[in-house]
Formats: C-alpha cells, sequence, structure tokens
C-alpha cells in the first residue's frame, strides 16, 4: 500500500521471520513515523457473551483493577432507584460491595470480531457520566486505537439507556470492545449489557451524537521501534532535543547574554507534549544562530535544555514590541499539565498563568543557558508583616519560621553551603501534619528540587513524577532560592533564575504552615526576607443583596458571570439570611459544560436548615425539561411538583431565566420568566436560610435578590 492506496500483492516462503529495517539505495532518504502494528484476524462477527448471560465474564478479558470481575454480572432487576431494564437474565453491573464498590478501577475487553454487516454497533449503558474515567469505547486491534468513545450521557441512574453508533467506516477491520472504570466516589461505576456489533438493517436514523473519535494520545506511541543498529551506509538523527510527544506553540527570539546587549544569541523555544522533564506537557528550548530562514542549533542533536523542570509550566510565548533596557524579553506560561488539566479539583477555571518572567541567556560551566527573572510584585506585598532572617544556623530541630500560618507568600533566601554537614535543607510549605511539599536543595547531589508527593490528596497520574529536580551548582558557596507560594501553585527560581521549577498544588485549606529545615546537619543562613501577598481579588462580581455565603457541598465560586456551583450531583450553597415569608428571585443559566460534560438544574433553596438537609428547592431543570419544587427531608430530593407546560416547554443549556419563588406561610408560587408555573401549599418547612443549589449541571446565579415579606 502506497499513502493507503492498494498496490502489489505477492506469495513468498523464502523468509519466515527476522529483523525489522529500512533500506536507501543511491539516494538519501529520511523516513518518520516508522511504526509496525499487529496482525490480527478472524471471522468473528459478534463478540463473545455479548450480554453477560452465562453469568460470569466468559468471553471477556480483564485487563487491569477489580472493576470487572465475575461479582459484577448479576440477575439483579432492581437496585436502590429503580429497576434496571436490562436485556435477558444477566447484566454487568458496575457496583460490587465484594469488590470496593464506587472505588473499584480497572479496564475490560471484549473478543475480537470483524465488523460486518452495515457497521451499525448499539448497547446498553447506566451508572455515572464521566467521558475521562468512565466510558465504552471501540477499538482497533491491530494497533490498540480507540475509534469511539462513549460515555453515559443520558445518566439516568443504574436505568440502562440505548447507545447507537455509526462504525460503517471501519466495515472490515477487526475491534474489540473496551470498557473503563477508573473513576472512585459517588456513580464511580458503569453498567453494561446487550452490546451487538453485527447489525444487517439499514442504519437507524438517530444516530447518538456524543459518540465521537477521541483524540490520539497515548495510541500514537504503540509499534514505536528502537534500538536501531547500522549495518552499512550513514545513517543519523534527524531531530534535536526531546522527541517524546507532540511539539507546539514555537517562538523564535533573539536573547542578550548576561544583560550585554551587543551580545545576543537565538533562542528557539518548543512546547512538548508529552515527555517532558516531570512528565507530560513541558518546554524545551535550544541556543544557537538563525540567518533569517534557518536556525541552527549550536548543541548535539541529543542534547536537550528544559525551560522549566516542574510539571506546570507550558505554551509560554513573549510579549510583541516589549523589552528590557537590554533587549530582554519577557514572558508567562500555562500553569498546567495536560496529562490532568481536565482533572483538577478547581473551581471557576481550570489552572492559571504563572508570573510573568523577563528572559536572557547567561554564561554557565555547561554553555550558555536560559536565564529567568520573575518581575517584582511590590505592589501587592504585606510589608508590615515582612519577617526578616539574617546570619543564623538552620539545625534539624528548630524552625526558624514558626508561628507562621500564610498560604500566599514571597520567600527571597541565601544559605551559605561552602561548609556544611547538611545533606538536604530548605523548605516545608502548604503544611499542616504530614501534608506538605518541599522545595529543597541536595547538597551531595547539587540538585533543586520540589516534592509534592505529599502535597494533598490529587492523583496527578502515574505518568507525572512527584519530585521535580534540576542540576544547580552552587555559585560562590552560596545558593539562592527566589519562589512564590499561592494557595494552588508553588514557583521556585534558583540562583537568580537559572533554574526554574513551577508546578500546582493542592492542599487542604488548613495546611497553611511553613517549616525551614535542614536534614543530616546545620546549614548557614545567609538571609531571608518573606512578605505575605495580598490578593489580586476584589469585591464579588456577583450581583446579590445577600450576605454570609458558605458553601455546604460541590464546587462554588463567584464569577464575573455569577455565582457558579458545579457537581455531578447535588450541591449546595447558603447565604446567612434566615427567612419565614419572602419574595426570593435570580437569573438562573445552565451551562452546556463541555469540563463536567453534563446537563442539569439550578435551584433556589429556601427555608434551609444549616445543612441543606431540609429545605425547599425551586429548580429549572433543563436535562429534564422541567420546573420543580422539591422537598429535601434528610438529605433526600422529592418532587412535590412538577411543571412542563403539557409537554411544550423548551428549555434550553446556556440561556437565562428569571426563576422568582413567594412563600407566605404554607403558600409557595414559583415564577418562571414572571409566569405563574407553580402554586403550592405544603407545610413541610415554615422557616430557614435562602441559598443556591446545582444538579449534575455546571449553573450560573446572577442578580440574586432576597425581600423578606412581614
Amino acid at each position: 500500500y502506497i499513502d493507503d492506496n492498494f498496490t502489489l500483492t505477492a506469495k513468498d516462503e523464502t523468509f519466515s521471520k527476522g529483523l525489522f529495517g529500512l533500506h536507501v539505495h543511491q539516494s538519501s532518504v529520511r523516513f518518520q513515523d516508522v511504526n509496525m502494528t499487529k496482525f490480527i484476524d478472524t471471522d468473528e462477527k459478534e463478540i463473545k457473551n455479548k450480554s453477560f448471560e452465562t453469568g460470569d465474564l466468559t468471553g471477556w478479558k480483564t485487563i487491569k483493577g477489580n472493576a470487572f470481575t465475575n461479582d459484577h454480572v448479576t440477575d439483579a432487576t432492581a437496585n436502590w432507584s429503580g429497576l434496571f431494564e436490562q436485556k435477558g437474565k444477566y447484566h454487568l453491573w458496575g457496583f460490587s460491595d465484594k469488590q470496593d464498590g464506587d472505588n473499584a478501577t480497572g479496564e475490560l475487553h471484549s473478543s475480537y470480531f470483524k465488523l460486518s454487516g452495515s457497521g451499525e454497533i448499539n448497547l446498553l449503558m447506566g451508572g455515572g457520566n464521566d467521558p475521562t474515567n468512565r466510558y465504552v469505547s471501540l477499538v482497533r486491534a491491530s494497533d490498540d486505537k480507540e475509534l469511539i468513545r462513549q460515555a453515559n450521557r443520558k445518566f439516568a441512574d443504574e436505568k440502562y439507556q440505548r447507545y447507537v453508533w455509526d462504525a460503517s467506516k471501519y466495515i472490515g477491520d477487526v475491534l474489540y470492545v473496551k470498557a473503563v472504570d477508573q473513576a472512585v466516589g459517588g456513580w464511580g461505576h458503569i453498567n453494561l449489557d446487550d452490546i451487538n456489533v453485527f447489525n444487517t438493517e439499514k442504519m437507524p436514523e438517530k444516530i447518538d451524537s456524543v459518540a465521537k473519535e477521541p483524540e490520539e494520545v497515548k495510541q500514537r506511541e504503540s509499534g514505536e521501534l528502537s534500538d536501531w543498529n547500522t549495518v552499512s551506509g550513514e545513517w543519523v538523527e534527524s531531530t534535536h532535543g526531546s522527541n517524546g510527544g507532540i511539539w507546539e506553540c514555537p517562538t523564535l527570539l533573539e536573547l542578550p547574554v548576561d544583560g550585554d546587549s551587543t551580545k545576543k544569541k537565538w533562542v528557539l523555544q518548543v512546547s512538548i507534549n508529552d515527555g517532558a522533564a516531570a512528565g507530560g506537557s513541558g518546554m524545551q528550548y535550544f541556543v544557537g544562530d538563525f540567518d533569517g530562514k534557518t536556525f541552527k542549533n549550536e548543541n548535539p542533536p541529543e542534547e536537550v535544555l528544559w525551560t522549566d523542570y516542574g510539571a506546570d509550566f507550558y505554551a509560554a510565548v513573549d510579549w510583541s514590541g516589549v523589552e528590557g533596557d537590554n533587549g530582554e524579553k519577557y514572558w508567562l506560561g500555562w500553569m498546567s499539565n495536560w496529562q490532568y488539566a481536565n482533572n483538577t479539583p478547581t473551581t471557576t477555571w481550570r489552572s492559571s498563568m504563572s508570573i510573568p518572567r523577563k528572559i536572557e541567556l547567561t554564561n554557565t560551566a555547561k554553555g550558555l543557558r536560559l536565564k529567568q527573572i520573575p518581575v517584582s510584585i511590590d505592589s501587592i506585598r504585606n510589608k508590615q508583616e515582612k519577617k526578616v532572617l539574617k546570619n543564623l544556623m538552620v539545625v534539624e530541630n528548630k524552625n526558624l519560621l514558626s508561628g507562621i500560618q500564610e498560604n500566599k507568600y514571597e520567600i527571597m533566601a541565601e544559605f551559605d553551603v561552602s561548609n556544611t554537614d547538611a545533606q538536604e535543607f530548605g523548605f516545608q510549605i502548604q503544611k499542616e501534619g504530614s501534608e506538605n511539599t518541599k522545595v529543597s536543595y541536595n547538597v551531595n547531589k547539587q540538585r533543586l528540587f520540589v516534592d509534592r508527593t505529599n502535597s494533598g490528596s490529587f492523583d496527578f497520574g502515574e505518568d507525572v513524577k512527584g519530585k521535580h529536580s534540576a542540576s544547580m551548582l552552587p555559585k560562590d558557596g552560596k545558593v539562592k532560592l527566589h519562589m512564590f507560594v499561592d494557595q494552588s501553585s508553588v514557583e521556585v527560581f534558583g540562583n537568580d533564575g537559572t533554574e526554574v521549577i513551577t508546578d500546582q498544588l493542592f492542599p487542604t485549606l488548613s495546611s497553611n504552615k511553613i517549616r525551614l529545615y535542614s536534614k543530616g546537619g546545620a546549614v548557614k543562613l545567609n538571609s531571608l526576607k518573606m512578605y505575605p501577598l495580598k490578593s489580586i481579588w476584589n469585591k464579588s462580581p456577583v450581583e446579590t443583596n445577600l450576605s454570609g455565603w458558605k458553601s455546604i457541598s460541590g464546587l462554588w465560586a463567584d464569577t464575573i458571570n455569577g455565582k457558579q456551583g458545579r457537581s455531578k450531583e447535588d450541591s449546595f450553597t447558603l447565604s446567612s439570611e434566615n427567612a419565614k415569608n419572602f419574595i426570593y428571585g435570580a437569573k438562573i443559566k445552565v451551562l452546556d459544560d463541555p469540563v463536567s460534560n453534563s446537563t442539569g438544574a439550578g435551584a433556589l433553596v429556601f427555608r434551609s436548615d444549616e445543612q441543606a438537609n431540609n429545605a425547599y428547592a425551586a429548580n429549572v431543570d433543563v436535562l429534564n425539561n422541567q420546573v420543580k419544587l422539591i422537598a429535601f427531608r434528610d438529605g433526600i430530593g422529592k418532587d412535590l411538583i412538577i411543571y412542563n407546560d403539557g409537554g411544550k416547554l423548551d428549555l434550553k443549556t446556556n440561556t437565562d431565566y428569571r426563576l422568582k419563588v413567594t412563600a407566605e406561610g404554607e403558600h409557595i408560587q414559583v415564577y418562571l420568566n414572571d409566569k405563574l408555573v407553580i402554586d403550592a401549599v405544603d407545610h413541610t418547612f415554615s422557616e430557614g436560610y435562602a441559598g443556591l443549589n446545582a444538579w449534575n449541571s455546571t449553573s450560573l446565579f446572577n442578580d440574586v435578590k432576597f425581600e423578606t415579606v412581614d
């Protein structure tokens, strides 16, 4: 095949096995994307045990974990939320008390089949909705590439929903079905039944549009050939630096050397995803010459120069037309990593940008290297609470920074290592008990490092290291550390910015202590300045006359678009307003959220107890196209009245709806866009707090107004 076009066929028995290689004849040829794949063939049209009617996983293969075992094949017809409505007697229920319940994870593969018929594939799925961590996919057997990925977008508790895929473009390919469960916690499982891969009827008109081809990530590495040996001729690597992943966001700039505008060199910066210094995303650079057409690297092709040795500095590009006095450039980078960027435990946004940095080149013992100097943030330093230390010994059993509790600060410290017995010294930041992040220096190995192994409960993934380090030689017997600590990040500049480590952290809110430590001996602290930093955020942009907001569950934040709530289940935030009779209104917008991949409801909460276990809620339910009055009793919600305008209601995502509730005694009225839609009498709750609720969605609330009525 040439460019996927059939060209030649032959039958020959001369050789039956051997090595792979490349050959050129009277030419110079470049080879790229050299891969081999598995040859798998079968005449099977269906997968084995497609409905689990053997009562076990016969025909299926558990690849890893304990989320898919024989204990998960059941003949149960009902669950805590209703009927499964499975096909046949048995089905695969992803929840099992014998296998860690929702905390079980794993991967399951079907038998191979050759797709034929119309190319239609349909299946039943139930359980949690999470396209990143819980899904079923169609996979090509030859290279294990995912072709279609499907999460349970039709989430209806445990109940099965039918999904239909158009896989006709893969007719003739040998495929298999893969089930993945990497989720823990509530709804951390999926259910499967009746998987039909051979269909001869005409393709249905209604195909699940949510079924899509996933972006290639790790699949591109499948079948990579290595360990090449030259047999004859001249064979050389034609690429430079690290090639572990995709190169993107290049920037080519000319920088001064050690502040001398008359001495400049060109630098080519490249972002790489994956395979960076800490794992996953990162940046590398090359130093050399540029003649207007061609950049020439002055270092050996195999030498890799990392811009930042942390896991969270990516896609930095310099400002155009903004330079220092000697031609230095300025830039900032995205403070995240594609290995976990979509899963960080944050709300309003995911990650942030680094502090702006001035960049130039500097001469080192290893040659010209990049130097990054953070810009001054003097305007947000809290100078009244500045901490200054001079000429003190850091010993093992004494913390010179004890008693300080901060989670936003800047530290500049210089240590004398010319005559020290210490093996390691530095800071434990965002500390409480055993939880901490180390920003330290290993004296024997002469390495600066950040260790976030114990920085919190968030799992950064097995592909990203827990400890990130860079070689850093002492300068005149001294080691300098300049670091910026925020609630969820640390940026470390070693020896005036010659080595830099940038990392996100997700500690618990109570982890706000700091410890200056040494290990194996004492080290002299020449100087230290610590400035607590003021927040750059001002008054909340949310329009509301309520105050004293307290998040009870889920993720809540004030954004320029309103108060935002996010949760796969019910989430609540309550104000300090406590009333019996009132008029309560807000604009509610339920988003079509590509991050959480869910669409549910936003609600006004009223007459609530302090934990929102017992309360009323009036919601705009976009998922079910309804407006509801709900009563929560002991944390369980029950629909009291449902309005759908006789099936004519047409609620949409990303649309503002004005919801208003009036309550006087037992009389409760709900208005949608000033139209009375619910008129109820209920005596369950007579008084309580006002708040907001988001269910299975990311929802925005603005113009939140509350008025008590005598």
